[in-house]
């Protein structure tokens, strides 16, 4: 098991307390959106064996197992997220898998660089939600 070390993005709008107050820090002042657990390669959560994806990426089967190698791939299927909103938040409709993965061959086919801001497909995995109001 691996204490993760979690990326906070700061989107503007975030709450500007509810985060520090989770874990338990001082507010900054500045909006914090999300806390991300997970080894998406933008923002990995930290082991004290190195960036979560990297970990995975040396031995998948080891770090998720067989099973979950053989049903998701050589991944973490999911990406946790901890939203605290201190202002509205505009509606989000994901693409399902197949949607993703042609939206996602079809820009890089284009070669839009993955940092684009008119890029609309960052990788090719779709996002299934689960939201759990507090």
């Amino acid at each position: 098991m691996d204490l993760l070390d979690n990326t906070i993005r700061p989107y503007p709008w975030g709450s500007t307390t509810a985060i520090a107050d989770l874990v338990g820090t001082a507010p900054t002042g500045e909006p914090q959106a999300e806390i991300w657990m997970g080894s998406h390669p933008g923002a990995p959560s930290l082991t004290a064996r190195g960036p979560l994806n990297e970990v995975i990426d040396a031995d998948p089967a080891r770090e998720l197992g067989a099973a979950t190698v053989g049903t998701f791939g050589p991944r973490l299927p999911f990406l946790l997220k901890v939203l605290a909103a201190g202002a509205p938040l505009s509606l989000q409709v994901h693409p399902d898998l197949a949607q993703a993965q042609a939206g996602f061959a079809a820009e890089e086919a284009a070669e839009v660089p993955i940092d684009a801001p008119h890029r609309n497909y960052k990788d090719a995995h779709h996002k299934p939600e689960l939201i759990c109001a507090l």
